[in-house]
């Protein structure tokens, strides 16, 4: 459970998303979709870029699985190639989840202020996909909050833009048209 002093101390919104790094991603989103209604979800093949992990670039290739349940981002990632923190999550825990994501506006607003706070980055990268860019970065916070924190800022463009099950629902129904170069999965 995030304390109050870390919300207040971060100027955390409302919670976007919820990340879970899984070894089949297929098996996962059949799972999560069967059990727990979760769907429809924008499938992906992404390699940020850039991709700074603790001050060393890196490569990976990761498949992304996003949709929603209620108003929050279910995130499900998969490393296809590469390294990445994420494999270390794979290797030490049991499924659990990874982060807890929060939409933002001015991401390097908000990096700078952690920096100051002497919260370290951890992760940082930039994904581009069909005009949208997600810039995103993961917090070393799990010693304040007990998980990873995400920021993450979405641009369609240069236009920052708030994503959320109705943007998500619409990306489905373009995607399903050939739109997205992801895959819709119902």
């Amino acid at each position: 459970m995030i304390s109050d002093a870390v919300k207040k101390q971060l100027r955390l919104p409302k919670l976007g998303q919820i990340g879970y790094v899984v070894t089949d991603i297929n098996k996962t989103m059949a799972y999560y979709k069967d059990t727990f209604g979760i769907g429809p979800w924008i499938l992906q093949d992404e390699r940020p870029d850039p991709c700074i992990e603790r001050e060393k670039e890196i490569h990976p290739l990761l498949r992304i699985a996003l949709a929603y349940l209620g108003p929050v981002q279910i995130e499900l990632i998969q490393v296809v190639e590469g390294e990445s923190l994420h494999l270390n999550h794979v290797k030490e825990s049991k499924g659990g989840v990874h982060h807890l994501g929060f939409m933002v506006k001015d991401i390097n607003k908000r990096l700078d202020a952690c920096r100051k706070m002497g919260i370290g980055i951890l992760q940082q990268g930039t994904i581009k996909d069909t005009g949208f860019t997600v810039d995103y970065a993961y917090l070393d916070t799990v010693d304040q909050a007990g998980i990873i924190l995400e920021f993450m800022q979405w641009r369609l463009g240069p236009i920052r833009v708030p994503i959320n099950r109705l943007v998500h629902n619409v990306a489905c129904w373009a995607g399903s048209k050939t739109l997205l170069k992801g895959r819709v999965i119902k």
